[in-house]
């Protein structure tokens, strides 16, 4: 479901000391799809992923660039970013992690990313809306009518 967190999302917890309690691990970005998600299935489990290039703009001097930055999704969110099309806006919230790994030759190896633990279409219904029915942000689930009690 749209804006649903996953169960390893760990917010800061009661206990510890206050500077371990005043640390924090969140990244928001809103921006577009650089391509077509595509859905992976990966474990025993046969668990949905999928990883994508999120593109941002920022502004340095009156001058625009965009950046690009990698966001993993799982579960149901993955199933539902799947069904995006390239330049769909997004909302994503999430934390960054670094993955370490040594290959065969024994160089290491490092991917910095966001892992998602919450996302929301933005853009207009369009092609880029999922297909499921899913509601964004400013969308009545409802339809167009008043509510009646």
């Amino acid at each position: 479901m749209l804006g649903e967190r996953v169960e390893d999302y760990n917010p800061p917890q009661k206990g510890g000391n206050k500077k371990e309690r005043d640390m924090a691990n969140l990244v928001i970005l809103k921006g577009r799809l650089g391509a077509k998600p595509e859905l992976r299935r990966v474990g025993a489990q046969n668990t949905p992923v999928v990883e994508v290039s999120l593109a941002t703009n920022a502004f340095s001097k009156g001058e625009k660039s965009t950046d690009w930055h990698r966001v993993t999704l799982w579960e149901k969110q993955a199933e539902l970013i799947g069904q995006m099309e390239k330049g769909a806006e997004v909302y994503v919230e999430g934390s960054l992690k670094t993955d370490e790994w040594t290959d065969k030759e024994g160089a290491k190896h490092y991917k910095t990313y966001v892992k998602a633990f919450r996302f929301e279409f933005c853009g207009s219904r369009g092609d880029n809306a999922p297909r499921t029915g899913a509601v964004g942000p400013k969308q009545n689930p409802f339809g167009d009518d008043d509510l009646k009690f």
